[in-house]
């Protein structure tokens, strides 16, 4: 099977938060293992995700934040994202470890659940649910065979029966959440929400601005109150949130753009090359031109 890549969506200049893309390649979903030490970069910041899908909990624990509320995942548990949601990773454990499908937006929407009925806007609104032992065994031996039917090359109905197939999971999910009970929505407190605020304004700003003082002003807070947030909920500060996620976009800009290093330190406003190759390898290092070298495919 063809695998959904993973895109970054960006723009030359971001404007708005990132969007998290499943690029497909012929096919209409996927399914792999989520490790704590690959979180699709969303531990680094929220992202908007393009596509729709579900990931259970087979190891340790997680924290997750879909829009505006908190959720503690642990061992057992299933969360459901829909297109266009805003997905960000907390805290999560040395072990944790997710079996996640993904199915693309067009798929997606093509399934005959309207958007308007009932059990989609309960599911919207409590998107995790605890499993049973015996739920969560037959949702993956579905998704297994799907996976395994859809590899069936030679089939000459295979893409009509894997969407079939795929179908069918849904109605599954459908199925656990009309007889279970979802997890209670934690409270999203004002420090979530204002590190939440911060990042989406480091995704807007971050070519321009990268001092704390400009952030802790449009959030009127105090650069200390900030970064002692930021420190609280990620274990780094403010400044290192920002470098985070400047490093994160240099490194997109060199591996899915032919721009110079010159014409990139231009981009994000850095007074020159040699002081933005200084200020990359400060946070990696190496310097730009042997970062896009090594990892040149």
């Amino acid at each position: 099977m063809k695998k959904i890549k993973v895109v970054i969506n960006k723009s030359s200049r971001r404007t708005s938060l990132e969007r998290l893309t499943f690029k497909k390649d012929n096919v209409f979903f996927d399914n792999f293992i989520l490790e704590s030490n690959d979180m699709l970069g969303l531990e680094q910041f929220p992202r908007i995700i393009d596509a729709a899908g579900l990931c259970i909990c087979m190891e340790g624990e997680v924290e997750i934040i879909i829009d505006s509320q908190n959720y503690h995942m642990k061992k057992g548990d299933m969360c459901i994202v829909f297109p266009n949601d805003i997905l960000h990773v907390g805290k999560k454990s040395a072990d944790f470890k997710g079996y996640t499908v993904i199915y693309t937006t067009d798929f997606f929407t093509s399934i005959n659940v309207s958007s308007a009925t009932p059990i989609f806007l309960y599911i919207k609104d409590n998107p995790c649910i605890s499993l049973k032992n015996t739920e969560q065994a037959a949702l993956i031996k579905m998704c297994e065979y799907l996976k395994e039917y859809d590899s069936k090359e030679e089939h000459p109905c295979k893409d009509e029966i894997s969407k079939h197939l795929a179908s069918a999971v849904i109605y599954e999910i459908i199925g656990i959440y009309k007889k279970g009970e979802p997890l209670s929505q934690q409270p999203y407190s004002r420090k979530n929400k204002l590190y939440f605020e911060f990042m989406e304004l480091v995704a807007k700003n971050y070519g321009k601005q990268r001092g704390i003082e400009f952030y802790a002003n449009k959030l009127c807070v105090s650069s200390r109150h900030l970064s002692s947030i930021c420190k609280d909920i990620t274990g780094i500060t403010a400044k290192d949130c920002i470098s985070e996620h400047v490093i994160t976009n240099i490194r997109i800009l060199l591996l899915t753009t032919d721009m110079t290093i010159s014409q990139i330190a231009d981009e994000l406003n850095f007074p020159n090359a040699s002081f933005f190759t200084k200020f990359f390898k400060e946070q990696t290092g190496i310097t730009p031109k042997e970062y896009r070298n090594s990892n040149k495919t």
